[in-house]
């Protein structure tokens, strides 16, 4: 997620802080100075930091279920709203969502319930605010309302996923998240009515209306392309006649055969063997930094990714979507039949976003 940072890792997993995040516990701090002087500063800006921490244990919860599934569970990133954990991902089994979902809001109740045993039973409140109030009875009572928001059937909070992963026992997965979203974002605009017209404008209802609504939206249109990749092959979707670039060419002569073609892309070769992947932005920026006189070799890339034509165009897309590949080279037994390149990705999913999702089997 752009304009974060990591902070650190908990069990192999990169915590991240988002820019805004911080802004927010300075605007905190500030409010705090305003109104109550250095004390009651330094209060809130705790408050606030311990109740992220409850949230990243949260986030982590579904992390670790979701990696206990096989799924690649890239970061957790705080944000003013909340957190979010970035997965490469989601579980496909309906239990498998439903439980990685339902983890969180316990993680947060269980959370609530150990604060509780602490105050309560042990006798130790924490550290008493400037009106009186226990951090730990603060912190019980805040993740207990995390854990009730959560499991609001508002799509992609947990409740909705939980929603969703019941739906789809019933139909397929595309028909049951398109139900999810369009109750998720139903649920967002009565959010956001309530934080305007009952809550006398509460900015945080609105704006976590606002992300309810588009998260929605986007993670179902992502399940709609995802539907449709599922019924394309690298096959299909490779260009079948390509060209190459020798490795010793210069680049002004290399770029001047790139600019005249339809490829961005092109699989460099020496002799016969293909031994690396060039870019037309890749050309640009030799000519700028080494000049016209030096060679395709000097500014290729050597990693080179190759798949059956039978494969799988989900899988495909999501090599180059993560920036590992720029050109797939579409290998049948020992000669190279094509290339898929972001383009040619773009246009067969034009051609076949019209048609009908495959149907599970």
């Amino acid at each position: 997620m752009g304009g974060s940072i990591q902070i650190g890792r908990i069990l192999g997993i990169p915590v991240r802080v988002h820019i805004t995040f911080l802004i927010l516990v300075a605007f905190i701090g500030f409010a705090g100075l305003v109104a109550g002087g250095p004390s009651r500063a330094l209060w809130s800006m705790i408050f606030i930091v311990a109740l992220f921490a409850c949230v990243v244990l949260h986030e982590l919860s579904h992390s670790l279920v979701a990696r206990s599934y096989g799924v690649r569970v890239e970061s957790i990133t705080l944000l003013p709203i909340g957190g979010v954990a970035s997965m490469e991902d989601m579980p496909r089994k309906p239990h498998e969502e439903a439980l990685m979902a339902i983890v969180g809001p316990l993680t947060s109740l269980a959370i609530a319930g150990a604060l509780y045993v602490v105050a309560n039973v042990l006798h130790y409140p924490g550290p008493v605010a400037y009106d009186h109030r226990p951090l730990f009875v603060m912190l019980m009572w805040t993740n207990v309302m995390i854990a009730g928001f959560n499991l609001l059937p508002a799509f992609p909070m947990d409740g909705g996923r939980v929603l969703r992963a019941i739906l789809a026992h019933y139909m397929d997965h595309v028909r049951a998240t398109n139900i999810a979203v369009s109750l998720g974002q139903g649920f967002a605009v009565m959010i956001a009515l309530a934080g305007i017209f009952l809550l006398n404008m509460n900015i945080w209802l609105v704006l976590i209306a606002v992300f309810i609504f588009l998260g929605a939206g986007q993670e179902g249109q992502q399940v709609r392309t995802q539907a449709v990749l599922e019924g394309i092959s690298a096959g299909q979707a490779m260009i079948r006649r390509f060209e190459t670039l020798d490795r010793n060419s210069p680049l002004s002569v290399a770029l001047a055969y790139a600019t005249q073609g339809y490829q961005h892309d092109f699989p460099v070769v020496e002799g016969d063997t293909i031994v690396g992947i060039v870019t037309r932005q890749d050309l640009l920026n030799g000519l700028h930094h080494l000049g016209p006189q030096s060679t395709v070799g000097e500014v290729m890339t050597t990693n080179v990714c190759q798949v059956p034509p039978d494969a799988n165009m989900a899988d495909v897309y999501r090599r180059i979507a993560q920036g590992g590949c720029n050109v797939i080279l579409v290998r049948e037994g020992d000669r190279i039949s094509g290339i898929v390149t972001p383009e040619s990705f773009r246009d067969q999913l034009i051609a076949s976003a019209g048609q009908p999702p495959p149907r599970p089997s």
